[in-house]
């Protein structure tokens, strides 16, 4: 709903490259993590791919949709993987998460897809599970059903041990945003991400296309420069999609400008990071928003590698 009418936005997460450790249909390719890098690299060889947009005011990764070849879809990944004559370790290990957990919540099959490289083929021994949940009423049932099955470390999951914590901590580069222990006290309590029968997984929940009200141009977004915020989480109801938002009372930072009054993540890395009632400080890109009705600030984080969202107590 919110991409340009002429563009998909997208980013780019894998490269040919002759070196690279993963391969298909004859092509080597490399994973770019770092978003930064990512952009370099389209805008030295793949600039088409880039592009300033005048709606959310800033340099997006874009494919038009006349360069568009083929659409992969997740939940249709999974049939083809349900149906396949011999699936490898990890596709099976994929077909046996999203059959436990769509029969254990009761969310039919084609609410659950599967994302990242296994969509593609360009998955390896050590690659991750990545599953889709859509629609929000088959997110909050699995979301249910997977804090039960994680407690109870039952028919294969299990949540994070503090090793499998810190590798995230050295992949992320979360040096310079926060202690080890703080991060590690966050990523514990996380549902949608764990271990499936050895195996990390980590699930992202979106809305279904008709939950979405707004349309690209309803609204405007201005970045507004940098900013540190200190706040109370007054509503985290929408903190397990991504994106992900959190509702903020009390909120000072914003020198000049008006306090934010939301949090808003695109990465997925930052749901599930605070709950109602929790006080918190918060590093991202103030924007202004305005509509028809006027306007407001939130605080983007996820952008920058140096964006955080800690929490620093409670209510009281």
């Amino acid at each position: 709903m919110l991409h340009p009418p002429d563009r998909t936005i997208a980013y780019l997460r894998y490269v040919p490259d002759k070196s690279g450790p993963r391969e298909r249909l004859g092509v080597n390719y490399r994973k770019v993590y770092d978003l930064a890098c990512r952009a370099q690299l389209l805008r030295t060889r793949w600039p088409e791919y880039l592009c300033a947009d005048p709606v959310f005011n800033r340099e997006i990764q874009a494919v038009p949709k006349a360069k568009v070849k083929q659409h992969y879809l997740p939940n249709e990944k999974l049939r083809q993987l349900q149906r396949a004559a011999e699936p490898d370790k990890l596709q099976q290990a994929v077909v046996d998460m999203a059959s436990i957990l769509g029969r254990e919540a009761g969310v039919p099959a084609f609410r659950i897809g599967v994302s990242g490289s296994i969509l593609v083929d360009l998955h390896n021994s050590r690659s991750d599970i990545d599953l889709i949940l859509y629609g929000s009423h088959a997110a909050r049932k699995c979301y249910s059903k997977l804090l039960m099955l994680l407690g109870a470390r039952s028919q294969g999951f299990d949540p994070y041990e503090e090793r499998d914590v810190r590798r995230l901590y050295v992949l992320r580069k979360q040096s310079s945003s926060m202690p080890f222990e703080v991060f590690l006290r966050h990523e514990r309590l996380k549902v949608l991400q764990g271990k499936f029968k050895g195996t990390e997984y980590f699930i992202r929940c979106v809305r279904d296309w008709g939950e979405w009200q707004e349309n690209y141009g309803d609204r405007k977004y201005y970045p507004h420069g940098r900013a540190t915020v200190h706040a109370m989480i007054s509503d985290d109801t929408e903190s397990i999609f991504t994106p992900c938002t959190y509702g903020l009372a009390d909120a000072t930072g914003a020198g000049k400008l008006r306090a934010p009054t939301q949090i808003v993540s695109f990465r997925g890395r930052f749901c599930e990071q605070a709950h109602m009632g929790e006080r918190i400080l918060a590093r991202g890109t103030l924007e202004k928003v305005v509509d028809e009705h006027g306007d407001e600030y939130r605080l983007v984080i996820g952008e920058n590698p140096r964006d955080s969202l800690t929490v620093v107590g409670r209510r009281g």
